[in-house]
């Protein structure tokens, strides 16, 4: 057979002929095929192979994702900072509540020290992994699972204190929530949530790493047991929390329409003694009435304040929420696999918005984070001995 004849190159797992084009010593073709995923490229009727990139997104889609996420990280660092420096500072911001807040400022801390790592395997133009170790991005996955799933078990832990704290008697709430029960609570969820991330990968199932398809450490959806590792992931870490939380939030919701509904009768009724006995010159008896009434009116205070605190702490958990549904939503969709380094950088976001939250709306973190960003900490209610201390050192200096 001539040169001039066409060259028959075969797939060996296909056995397809693919033609290429003859040529000439003086005109020749390239042609680029590609068999079973491998790019083939035929110049001058030899044949060279490379493989084909696994990324899902364009270098210029990774770097602005890649932006988003270090801005992200900036916010969170700083804000859940702020916040756990406020529990610092001030004593009247150390509740039963504030240790479960505090808890969650740590897990989404850990978010924004997880995030970095990331951003700089979408920055690396190539393929693989930059760094001569895989093993800081094996950290961040790891961490940045840990943090969403302690993050869940934190929310549903406020949303059964506030529940207790509104609907039962005070003295259970302070029976149930002493410092050794706050301890052994918070040290049991961060259990939990480590070793559903942790155990699992130690026995080969799933793992942690760099994604070669969206260029971010997470878990390795290459691993054969990718999916046994997402369903242990899903039963540990999110029915039991999301059945707390919403049943919290519904009975505080219920309980608190009954609680203004028979207030609203109480006063009526005493609006009508009051009256009544007046009329009959029973001045003794209105004097009496009117101590109920400043009685009364005291406990609503109280307890209007708890359920300011209880409304901007259910706006947290909507934030949380509405930042992983449309991720979480995608991951059970056919063809979203593009999309969720997208959706991604919205499920993080969860982890800087509640410092936002606390610093424009809880009526107790506000005061002491608004003193702190003006610097003066020397107006902080209620200073604790270790701003005390700071206060002394500054002075000295």
């Amino acid at each position: 057979m001539g040169t001039s004849d066409a060259t028959m190159v075969f797939s060996n797992d296909t056995e397809t002929a693919v033609s290429v084009e003859s040529y000439s010593a003086t005109d020749f073709s390239i042609n680029t095929t590609t068999i079973s995923g491998v790019e083939n490229n035929t110049i001058m009727g030899v044949s060279t192979a490379g493989p084909v990139s696994k990324s899902l997104q364009t270098y210029e889609e990774r770097v602005v994702v890649a932006v988003c996420w270090l801005l992200i990280a900036l916010i969170n660092i700083i804000g859940n900072t702020l916040v756990i420096l406020a529990v610092v500072f001030s004593k009247k911001l150390r509740t039963s509540t504030n240790v479960f807040v505090i808890s969650l400022s740590v897990a989404d801390l850990l978010t924004g020290l997880a995030i970095p790592m990331s951003a700089v395997g979408l920055l690396s133009p190539g393929n693989t992994w930059p760094l001569s170790t895989e093993a800081p991005c094996y950290l961040a996955g790891m961490l940045l699972f840990v943090s969403s799933s302690a993050s869940l078990f934190n929310l549903a832990s406020i949303a059964l204190n506030r529940l207790i704290l509104i609907k039962r008697p005070m003295t259970l709430y302070r029976s149930l929530y002493t410092r050794r029960n706050l301890a052994i609570n918070v040290a049991v969820l961060w259990l939990v949530a480590i070793a559903t991330m942790v155990i699992p990968p130690l026995f080969g199932v799933g793992g942690f790493g760099y994604d070669e398809a969206h260029h971010t450490c997470s878990d390795l959806d290459t691993h054969p047991r990718a999916k046994t590792f997402e369903r242990i992931q899903t039963f540990l870490s999110y029915p039991i929390p999301f059945i707390i939380i919403v049943s919290s939030y519904i009975m505080i919701f219920l309980h608190v329409r009954r609680h203004f509904q028979t207030q609203r009768s109480m006063r009526s009724a005493i609006s009508d003694t009051t009256n009544a006995s007046s009329s009959n010159g029973s001045s003794s008896f209105v004097v009496s009435d009117n101590a109920t009434v400043l009685k009364t009116a005291q406990h609503n205070r109280i307890y209007r304040q708890q359920l300011e605190i209880t409304k901007n702490l259910f706006m947290a958990v909507c934030a949380f929420f509405v930042c992983i549904t449309p991720y979480c939503v995608a991951l059970f969709i056919p063809n979203t696999d593009r999309y969720l380094l997208f959706l991604g950088v919205v499920f993080t976001c969860n982890s800087c918005v509640n410092p936002i939250i606390y610093a424009s709306k809880h009526p107790q973190f506000k005061k002491v984070m608004r003193r702190m960003l003006q610097c003066r900490y020397s107006q902080i209610e209620e200073p604790s001995d270790a701003l005390k201390a700071l206060m002394a050192c500054r002075k000295t200096v």
